[in-house]
């Protein structure tokens, strides 16, 4: 058996070296098994159709350019970290005689302590609204850990000033806060954007699995790297004496803003890679906004969804990546504003009915077994200066179907109000009225198009 298995080994020498390209192709097979998620293959395709239609849908579906982009910011964030943390050791007193172990130890606590409330505080505030905007809260998380490491870097100066030294501890606790923030949203978008991918590559969630592992293993790899390169760095930045010292700081200061720069640009572009399906606020308004400008050139037709309106691929190119207020019309500002999701006591208080109509309304309101919202116009504000707001308050388990048609709804009682620009105080109640009744027939034709 011994001899046996010495001549198996041999001959498998044997054919490696009579044939490179085999074990060529046996590292490629393991390094794409290691990196990429396994693309399904189509019934009736041999080796290599197989492995040119999974080429071709990594490319196409642009993974390849996200991850590229992704695991070089983080890259990025890596080396700076490492900067970060050289400039925190000094702060805190390492090679400085004098400074004891025991005060750098409360630093840390209190640094680490003010993440962690910071952290359970946001997690409370935000965790509703990951999914709706994941890709404004992964840039927002970006932003975060850049604004943090920058105040770690920034604190050690200030304990050359003694007005300043005050204020090393409270900008370490702040950068570490700001790096907590962005724990919490990339935490959660990661999920999202993970489910994205197995949807785009596998067409199933159940791939959310395979891919979430293939992308920590990206990241073991790219933390690796950063962690060798980061030592050169440190070490080639290490603090000099005597006049090469200005030079130095310079060169440290350059090398941290190119690097935050980059860090920055690459989470945009791979942002602008990822075409999400779904809507949130931003991708409703703006392909309402078309919608409607169809109707008004009277080319609305059967085919409108699809041939006319923008694709999630375009909407992902143009879609803003910070914050902004909330719905409104982009190309036509308007007096009234739309807010979705108001309690039923806010509606019935604020709208133009009285209360006994708005409690006929859902006790009569043959909708209730089919769209579970309510609409009305409403006045908000102080008796000063009260401003027209339609109102839309859902019914319990109303559909994402329900909330786009009720946003639709809401566009069409506002653009008959903005025809009615001079209103007459005296007869407000029927103005509003008149909108919402028109509004009401548009959308029975328009719905079923849009």
């Amino acid at each position: 058996v011994g001899e046996g298995v010495r001549l198996l080994f041999q001959a498998h020498e044997i054919s490696l070296r009579i044939n490179p390209a085999a074990s060529l192709h046996k590292l490629k097979s393991s390094l794409r098994s290691t990196f990429l998620p396994t693309i399904p293959s189509k019934v009736g395709d041999d080796i290599k159709e197989g492995e040119r239609r999974r080429q071709d849908v990594l490319a196409q579906s642009g993974y390849l350019k996200y991850m590229i982009c992704d695991n070089l910011q983080d890259l990025s964030t890596s080396l700076r970290s490492v900067l970060a943390t050289q400039r925190i050791l000094e702060g805190v007193g390492v090679g400085r005689t004098g400074a004891t172990a025991l005060s750098a130890t409360l630093n840390f606590l209190i640094r680490d302590g003010c993440g962690m409330i910071a952290s359970l505080l946001f997690t409370s505030l935000a965790a509703s609204s990951f999914r709706r905007n994941v890709k404004t809260w992964k840039y927002f998380a970006d932003c975060m850990v850049d604004i943090g490491i920058t105040l770690e870097i920034i604190a050690p100066s200030v304990l050359s000033s003694s007005r300043l030294s005050g204020w090393f501890l409270p900008l370490l606790c702040l950068g570490n806060v700001c790096k907590a923030l962005c724990g919490v949203a990339a935490g959660a978008c990661g999920g999202a954007m993970n489910l994205f991918w197995a949807m785009k590559l596998m067409g199933t969630e159940e791939g959310i699995s395979e891919v979430s592992a293939k992308i920590g293993a990206q990241r073991t790899v790219v933390g690796g790297a950063g962690l060798v390169l980061a030592g050169f760095v440190a070490k080639w930045l290490g603090a000099s004496d005597g006049s090469n010292n200005v030079g130095n700081k310079r060169l440290w200061i350059g090398l941290y803003c190119f690097l935050t720069f980059l860090h920055l640009a690459l989470n945009r572009m791979s942002l602008k890679l990822v075409a999400l399906d779904w809507m949130n606020s931003w991708r409703m308004q703006r392909i309402v906004d078309e919608f409607l400008d169809l109707v008004e050139k009277n080319e609305a037709n059967d085919r409108i969804g699809t041939s006319n309106l923008s694709t999630p691929s375009d909407l992902s190119r143009i879609e803003p990546l910070l914050f902004r207020p909330g719905l409104r019309n982009i190309n036509k500002p308007s007096n009234c504003s739309i807010r979705m999701g108001v309690s039923f006591n806010d509606f019935a208080r604020h709208s133009h009915r009285t209360l006994q109509s708005t409690r006929a309304q859902v006790m009569n309101d043959p909708r209730i077994g089919g769209d579970r919202y309510m609409l009305t116009v409403g006045a908000i504000g102080n008796k000063l200066n009260k401003k027209k707001s339609i109102l839309i308050s859902f019914f319990r388990n109303s559909s994402c179907r329900e909330k786009a048609k009720a946003y639709l709804h809401a566009r069409l009682v506002e653009k008959g109000l903005d025809q009615r620009s001079q209103l007459d105080g005296s007869n407000l109640d029927t103005v509003f009225e008149e909108a919402e009744k028109n509004a009401t027939k548009e959308l029975v034709v328009l719905w079923p198009i849009f």
